[in-house]
């Protein structure tokens, strides 16, 4: 009987802790949304030299990261570039040079870990160089949890739109052999791996969810994990 009252009083606990995580969900997930749109607190700012496809630093010296997208890396220490890395920067530098950009927020934070902007960046004529990165096939689209979601889904969008038309880095990269291999995402993080990937392993199985080509997983607004990276070298 003790324990029978003990599990009664206990489910209203329940009921309430969860409520809370979905409160604090539904918060976060208005918060970023009401921040879309919105000018950061910075001035506008020339662009000075691009790193790469999606960083760039501003003549008073402020670094800023393209949010919501990612470029192949170019090689640094000895390692060589990612296809497509050389193109991506140079399309970034094509886009800002000479020009003055405006910060705009994309979400919740506008500083990433590393201390740099993190913004939705606007072109004198008030377009967004995100847009422009992902539509021409010079980026792909990151998806993050900071990220305002309309912000996150027009990206998507265009990124639907760039494969379908094989803009860009789609236009190889979706012919080679790995990208009729299969994927596995992990629903929590939208990242996907190689289905042979180690980690790939420790995703849960309520947040696994498997692609049967590289298109599906990118169609589907995941991106590539870190780690047991496939992208090809540069030719």
């Amino acid at each position: 009987m003790r324990t029978d009252v003990k599990s009664r009083a206990a489910k209203p606990w329940r009921s309430l802790c969860a409520a809370a995580a979905l409160l604090g969900l539904l918060l976060c997930a208005y918060s970023a949304l009401r921040a879309e749109e919105q000018p950061m607190a910075q001035p506008d700012g020339m662009v000075a030299h691009c790193f790469d496809g999606d960083t760039f630093k501003l003549r008073d010296r402020r670094v800023v990261r393209l949010a919501g997208i990612d470029s192949p890396e170019l090689g640094r220490g000895g390692t060589i570039p990612q296809y497509y890395a050389r193109e991506a920067k140079a399309e970034l530098e094509r886009l800002t040079r000479g020009q003055q950009v405006s910060l705009y927020s994309a979400g919740v934070s506008d500083r990433d870990r590393h201390g740099r902007l993190v913004a939705d960046v606007r072109l004198a004529d008030g377009q967004s160089l995100n847009d422009l990165m992902v539509a021409s096939g010079a980026a792909f689209f990151y998806p993050h949890r900071d990220l305002g979601p309309e912000f996150q889904e027009r990206l998507r969008e265009l990124q639907a739109e760039a494969i379908h038309e094989r803009r860009g880095l789609w236009a190889h990269l979706l012919e080679l052999p790995l990208a009729q291999e299969t994927y596995v995402g992990n629903r929590g993080s939208l990242r996907f791996f190689p289905v042979n990937c180690p980690e790939a392993r420790h995703i849960k199985p309520r947040n696994r969810v498997h692609f049967g080509t590289l298109m599906d997983a990118f169609l589907a607004g995941y991106a590539p994990a870190r780690v047991c990276l496939f992208w090809p070298d540069a030719k």
